[in-house]
């Protein structure tokens, strides 16, 4: 008797594990602010800010970031104050792609362009980093630290508004697609 909704539970299993398998996410869309909304995975929840602290060092708390169950992928919005304009798309990309390539050891670059997305431009990256610890600054065997990155930034009200996926590269295969459809779904009220 204990076990009777057990077969009625195996084919929603399967269809759960088949789902993450194929790489394909549920994302309902979410107003994060209320200017700004986004398909967010409906498996994510809201990072706390404890978490934010442990796991990113920022003197600004981020407008929002959200992380998966087993918190191995992140998504994150971030605001910087700046006195770039429209016209600065351009030089605001050149300098955001030299910033990436100083952060890591090596950086493999997907996608680097400016683009429309909705009506607004948006500088868009989206790469494979590696950090290896070559000093061993941290101690023991150095072993490196490869991460998959879409990141778009877009100019809004004296800010620069930044829009970060991330996850280990293990995880790439079954978040790339979702992490593209999640970026396109962003939508800025002006």
């Amino acid at each position: 008797m204990k076990h009777r909704f057990l077969p009625a539970l195996i084919p929603f299993l399967c269809a759960l594990v088949l789902t993450e398998a194929n790489g394909q996410q549920d994302l309902q869309r979410l107003k994060v602010t209320k200017d700004i909304s986004m398909k967010v995975p409906v498996s994510f929840n809201p990072m706390s800010r404890s978490e934010m602290v442990n796991k990113y060092v920022a003197y600004r708390q981020p407008i929002a970031m959200f992380t998966s169950a087993d918190r191995q992928i992140d998504l994150g919005i971030n605001k910087n104050s700046t006195q770039w304009t429209e016209n600065d798309l351009t030089i605001l990309k050149d300098f955001y792609k030299a910033n990436i390539q100083n952060l890591f050891t090596e950086v493999k670059f997907i996608q680097e362009e400016v683009k429309t997305i909705g009506n607004r431009e948006f500088v868009v990256f989206e790469f494979i980093s590696k950090v290896t610890d070559e000093d061993k600054t941290f101690g023991g065997i150095s072993s490196p630290v490869s991460k998959y990155t879409y990141i778009m930034y877009t100019l809004y009200q004296d800010s620069v508004l930044l829009f970060n996926f991330s996850c280990d590269t293990r995880w790439r295969p079954q978040w790339q697609a979702a992490a593209r459809e999640i970026m396109e779904s962003v939508r800025i009220n002006s």
